[in-house]
């Protein structure tokens, strides 16, 4: 089975998952990231973060003082996270994202970063979507961050250069969702769509600093929506 596949690759990669990624591009991703969803997260918010990988996101979101546990398919990657993030012990479990073994309403927020195109049925992708729905309280909100292939260099480059460059998509067959079929498909309000970041994964860190700021005037443009990623929020 396709799901079996996918978490038996990244239990393979565990140890290296980190590494796929250069620190100085995570950190970035991350960081824009934040700039357009941190408002929807309060002192005294439940979070989940569903796919948290070896929880390197949710190291980040705890730094912001936030209360959030993340649950991953993968008992490698959810180990390694243990090991690499100590203050995390209690907070990481192994989980199904179309089974989250939690009651209804019980968070605040829930986090799904970079999970979706790892599913490969668009009928489960949007049942993930449901199931993180089912556990946020009403009002709350589910945060959806994707790769964007509206663009067509990005498109070429999410396909065939990154599974290339790094293991994380090397097993193939990823199922691309657009922030139109979530749009179409969720019930719910749309609260915001965001598109972010141009920079290509393999930018070295001494030309970051020229990169951002082609991309700070890309991304205020009418190319804005051409952008590596985006975010979906959605309000229960």
């Amino acid at each position: 089975m396709a799901e079996d596949k996918v978490k038996t690759h990244f239990d393979n990669i565990a140890e290296s998952y980190k590494d796929e990624i250069a620190d100085h591009i995570r950190d970035h991703l991350i960081n824009k990231w934040w700039d357009i969803v941190k408002d929807y997260f309060k002192p005294d918010s439940r979070v989940i973060d569903i796919g948290c990988g070896d929880g390197t996101n949710m190291a980040f979101l705890k730094s912001k003082g936030i209360n959030i546990i993340g649950l991953d398919s993968s008992k490698g990657l959810i180990m390694t996270g243990i090991e690499r993030h100590p203050g995390l012990k209690d907070a990481l479990f192994e989980g199904d994202a179309l089974n989250l073994h939690f009651s209804d309403n019980a968070f605040d927020v829930a986090v799904m970063i970079g999970v979706l195109h790892h599913i490969h049925s668009r009928n489960d992708q949007i049942a993930a979507i449901q199931e993180a729905f089912r556990v946020v309280k009403n009002n709350g909100v589910i945060i959806i961050r994707e790769c964007n292939l509206i663009n067509p260099a990005f498109r070429v480059f999410w396909n065939y250069i990154f599974p290339l460059t790094a293991k994380i998509d090397r097993f193939g067959g990823e199922k691309w969702i657009s922030a139109k079929k979530i749009s179409d498909v969720f019930s719910g309000t749309i609260e915001k769509i965001g598109y972010f970041t141009f920079i290509p994964n393999f930018t070295p860190s001494f030309l970051l600093p020229i990169a951002m700021k082609v991309e700070g005037f890309l991304e205020k443009s009418f190319f804005k929506s051409l952008s590596a990623h985006y975010v979906v929020i959605l309000r229960k």
